[in-house]
């Protein structure tokens, strides 16, 4: 019987799922549970309660940093994760330990036709890099490259990092608004959960709308899915303005990835706040953004890009670099 372990490892809550069958077409879930992270002092204790001590025949683990020499030290996490541990808990040398971003974009081509919004659809080149890029609390992006054994590559980066670089007065205005913040200024800082809530800040800052919702937004426990949720229906004039300023600012980023690696195999969004921004992103603004490379126009219309409507992709990238490593046959 194969047992094989998936695990998305984040700061505040860690799911694992095992699924148990005779071969890998015949795979069925078994169980699947969730555990509050904080409440535990690394992931081997979660582990021991998951398994209850049933070895695995391999497993995949998705944790929410960087990955260095077998170690994942999570960009916010209270405890590493080491390979070497998980081996043992696990009873198998077949163990992956990578980057979730890494993992996820794994899980990219296992996705059905209904859980894809396309905003630019063209012909799919099944030989061309993949591209995620994640929205959520932060600005996370990794991707793919096929093989010809049939065992893509995945790689991940720290793109949420690199520099915002403005387009126009506006933006060049933004940048200096959030340069008082922060000495160097990513991408991160406005593309992102906590940017978004900088952004309506920064709208209601240089008076471009009133504060009509900002009692709302300071009382909640997440302010941007509050922005998120009153631009997206268009209830606030200021929420409305940031989650505009968002789709375009998240568009033209878009478009620079793209650049970088013609990702004809698609150039993928997926991400909580990308979810709850769906209709705005969907309206047109973001592909409007992304296009607006005069000179390379032509060349960013051949790349398909789609928002993904699964939350559990990192559990199913999980399960892939897990079987990546079992023997062929």
């Amino acid at each position: 019987m194969m047992r094989v372990l998936a695990a998305d490892i984040g700061l505040t809550r860690t799911a694992l799922c095992l699924y148990t069958g005779g071969a890998v077409a015949s795979l069925q879930l078994e169980s699947r549970l969730e555990y509050d992270s904080k409440a535990f002092s690394g992931l081997v204790p979660i582990l021991g309660e998951f398994l209850r001590g049933q070895s695995v025949s391999c497993a995949g683990f998705g944790v929410a940093g960087p990955v260095l020499d077998g170690v994942g030290q999570g960009s916010n996490m209270p405890w590493p994760v080491d390979v070497r541990d998980l081996r043992t808990v696990c009873a198998t040398t077949h163990c992956a330990l990578l980057n979730d971003l890494e993992v996820a974009v794994l899980g990219v081509p296992l996705l059905p036709p209904d859980q894809l919004v396309w905003l630019q659809r063209v012909a799919l080149d099944r030989s061309a890099p993949v591209e995620l890029v994640a929205v959520g609390t932060g600005l996370g992006r990794a991707f793919m490259i096929p093989a010809p054994d049939g065992t893509p590559r995945a790689f991940a980066t720290e793109s949420g990092h690199a520099s915002f670089g403005p387009r126009n007065a506006i933006e060049r205005r933004l940048l200096a608004y959030v340069a008082e913040r922060h000495e160097i200024v990513s991408v991160e800082h406005v593309l992102s959960a906590p940017g978004l809530q900088t952004l309506y800040d920064f709208i209601v800052h240089e008076g471009l709308a009133p504060p009509t919702a900002q009692l709302e937004i300071e009382r909640a426990d997440d302010p941007s899915a509050v922005i998120a949720r009153l631009g997206a229906r268009d209830l606030d004039d200021g929420c409305a303005a940031a989650v505009a300023l968002f789709a375009d600012l998240l568009g033209s980023e878009l478009g620079n990835t793209a650049l970088r690696s013609l990702p004809r195999g698609g150039l993928y969004i997926w991400g909580s706040l990308a979810n709850k921004l769906r209709s705005v992103l969907e309206r047109g603004d973001l592909l409007d953004a992304f296009l607006d490379k005069p000179r390379m126009r032509a060349v960013l219309e051949t790349i398909p890009v789609a928002l993904i409507d699964e939350p559990e992709l990192g559990l199913l990238g999980a399960r892939q670099a897990a079987l990546a490593l079992l023997p062929p046959g």
